[in-house]
């Protein structure tokens, strides 16, 4: 059996950026491999999620914002470090850009993945060659449910991204999409396999969550600024006689029948979508604990700020229909054993893939 040593970015302070590492070393835990998740220390993600945050493009409103901010940005950290300490094995040493080749040797093999580890970056900016596996020997490169993040790149960046993807032993990418990115920059087929939060099924997740209220809710997470995402639940929750509880650290314009949660534990965040009435949501992992529940779910594929593709591949791939656009919502009917017996085949191909890179095959 290899040792396995997943890159991620297990450092953000990202409800499914943790969870997400969190499956995929459980999953090869329970497939035999002795893995841990390489401390790599990503300054970039780090400074990101300081409580006090410095836009040199706006320095008042950063500043204010921080001010403001601070205590829950600190409150956040404390609770994911708690998560850190008592769900995940990591690496005893922290690496850094400059010393992570030291871990070669203690390891037989890397999966680089998942959640947007291969963001290209924006045109004339170098994406982080570690989560490229830059520091490994080629026959040491994997991947799992790796993403670029975006449907498509330029000819620039698919010739900027070819010297660190040529050598991988394998590509497994999270969206279909993804596909044709790794074709273009290798000329090499790719396999695509679901998130490694979808690897573990309800009472898995059970488990490890929290309850916190008893009562009926109408749950809402959304990760980018909404289009109608929040009118529309404003809407459900007067149809239904439902309250909303409503995830966010950000100053929201206070709404009535809304509760306002913020910076939840990691497990109060699986416990509120677990005991939801319904799920409201333009997040890829809101949408995701939003199948893995089997919650009454909308999601809102189109933000402010882009288009969720990932979330609408794979509520596509699973036969689910419930898109809010300009505030209103399909609410074609799920059939949830046809849903779960497509994640178990799915499922299936992710795990005989995993066993085959710890057997060595």
């Amino acid at each position: 059996m290899k040792k396995i040593g997943i890159i991620t970015f297990h450092r953000a302070k990202n409800y499914g950026a943790v969870l997400q590492a969190y499956a995929l070393q459980h999953t090869l835990k329970q497939l035999g491999s002795d893995c841990e998740i390489v401390d790599y220390k990503c300054e970039n993600i780090d400074n990101g999620y300081k409580p006090f945050q410095f836009s040199k493009t706006d320095p008042i409103k950063s500043i204010l914002k921080s001010i403001v901010m601070y205590r829950k940005r600190a409150k956040k950290i404390e609770q994911f470090s708690s998560f850190y300490n008592n769900y995940l094995k990591i690496s005893n040493k922290t690496y850094s850009n400059s010393d992570i080749s030291e871990c070669k040797n203690l390891y037989d093999a890397f999966i680089s993945g998942s959640d947007q580890v291969w963001g290209p970056g924006k045109e004339g900016i170098n994406p982080d060659s570690i989560y490229f596996l830059s520091f490994a020997d080629d026959n040491q490169k994997y991947s799992y449910a790796a993403s670029f993040g975006v449907a498509d790149i330029s000819d620039v960046k698919a010739m900027q991204l070819r010297p660190l993807l040529k050598n991988f032993q394998s590509f497994s990418v999270r969206e279909k999409s993804a596909l044709n990115i790794v074709k273009k920059i290798t000329g090499k087929n790719g396999v695509c396999h679901i998130d490694p939060t979808l690897l573990l099924n309800k009472d898995e997740w059970q488990k490890i969550s929290v309850k916190k209220i008893d009562k009926p809710y109408i749950l809402v997470f959304n990760v980018k600024p909404v289009k109608s995402l929040i009118d529309f639940a404003e809407k459900l929750s007067k149809k239904t006689g439902i309250p909303v509880v409503y995830i966010t650290d950000n100053p929201q314009k206070k709404r009535k029948n809304f509760t306002y949660v913020s910076a939840p534990t990691v497990e109060e965040f699986l416990g509120y979508f677990a005991n939801a009435d319904y799920t409201v949501t333009n997040s890829f992992h809101g949408t995701a604990f939003s199948v893995i529940f089997h919650k009454n779910m909308f999601v809102e594929y189109e933000t402010a700020k882009g288009f969720n593709h990932r979330a609408k591949n794979l509520l596509q791939t699973i036969g689910i229909n419930r898109e809010i656009k300009d505030g209103e919502a399909v609410t074609t009917d799920i059939d949830w054993n046809k849903v779960d017996n497509i994640l178990q085949a799915e499922r299936k191909l992710s795990l005989d893939y995993l066993k085959d890179i710890i057997k060595g095959e």
